[in-house]
């Protein structure tokens, strides 16, 4: 459902070890993108391979691009015992799923597929309405069911969990770094990220986030700086993924109330949590549901999160929503 729409900078001032913590980087390749990572490790320890090795193995479960995990088992109609990732992943889309009204919903994966957006498909040249209609009986949470301890999909049902997976990924390489007593630390996984302690000088870790443009303007870069302490940032957007059919512009990010591709005046959604995976589907379920919609769920939710919303106001003008939390972290 989303890749790499954004690109959020990492702020980060230059090692220097202090009591012989030692500031180690890591950085790779996974789920069609990239990982950076960077913590302060006794003597610079340094944990790259149990990372990658995790990478695989979240791979081997929730990757849709992976035929032999278990999401693409499924997906082929296969009944196949799901793992503890696979359970962590399906709970919190769900969870997100319900809060959102329906809003996040990973069971879009064929108008994902029909619109175009899954390993450079042919995009839509010619909108079949009749087409989409028929797709849309096979979308809904409630065409999933979990039965002896594993997921069964109504036939037809296809799962996809792209717009979780990268926040679980970043939640999943935090846990191990708590595990392994690190206590300062900043995980960034296609732009999602999570930041615990403080950096090498001392001091909070800073992120930037991109303006939301097709064009990266590097003298101006941010839509804006803040200090990220404990927490978990995840930003999503329509503004680097889209094809123009027709004069129609398409963008990555389906409604599934509609079977559309999102069509309202929002350019960016960033959202802070506790956890990335929360803060990455959040992100994606604003997208869809447009600034009025996405205000009013903040306020009936239980989850505390923060959000920055970038969108065009009905004369064309850029405007920001931003929360009375968020604004305190706000740098510049």
């Amino acid at each position: 459902m989303k890749n790499i729409l954004y690109f959020l900078v990492l702020v980060v001032c230059a090692c220097s070890p202090s009591d012989n913590h030692i500031l180690v980087i890591n950085s790779g390749e996974t789920q069609g993108t990239y990982y950076h990572i960077k913590y302060l490790s006794q003597g610079g320890k340094n944990f790259q391979i149990q990372i990658d090795s995790l990478l695989t193995e979240i791979d081997s479960s929730v990757s849709i691009y992976k035929p032999y995990s278990i999401i693409s088992s499924l997906n082929n109609g296969e009944e196949i015992k799901t793992d503890e990732i696979f359970n962590l992943v399906y709970f919190d889309a769900l969870n997100v799923g319900k809060n959102t009204n329906g809003y996040f919903d990973c069971t879009v994966s064929p108008l994902v597929k029909y619109w175009g957006f899954y390993n450079n498909d042919n995009n839509v040249i010619e909108v079949d309405s009749v087409a989409i209609q028929k797709i849309m009986k096979n979308v809904g949470i409630d065409k999933i069911n979990w039965k002896d301890s594993a997921v069964v999909l109504t036939e037809g049902v296809k799962l996809d969990f792209n717009a979780i997976a990268q926040g679980t990924s970043v939640d999943l390489i935090s846990n191990l770094l708590d595990q392994q007593g690190i206590l300062n630390y900043l995980i960034e996984v296609g732009g999602e990220l999570k930041a615990k302690g403080i950096n090498a000088d001392g001091d909070v870790w800073r992120v930037g986030v991109d303006k939301p443009s097709d064009d990266i303007d590097f003298k101006e870069r941010f839509q804006f700086i803040l200090d990220l302490k404990n927490k978990a940032l995840a930003t999503s957007g329509n503004y680097r993924k889209f094809y123009i059919s027709n004069g129609v512009k398409y963008a990555h990010t389906i409604n599934p109330k509609t079977g559309y591709p999102a069509q309202n005046r929002l350019l960016s959604v960033t959202v802070i949590t506790n956890k990335c995976s929360l803060a990455d589907a959040y992100a994606t379920a604003f997208m869809a549901m447009g600034l009025k919609k996405t205000k009013q769920i903040i306020k009936n939710l239980d989850v505390k999160l923060e959000v920055y919303i970038v969108y065009i106001d009905k004369n064309g003008d850029w405007k920001t929503y931003i929360s009375s939390t968020m604004k305190k972290r706000i740098v510049n």
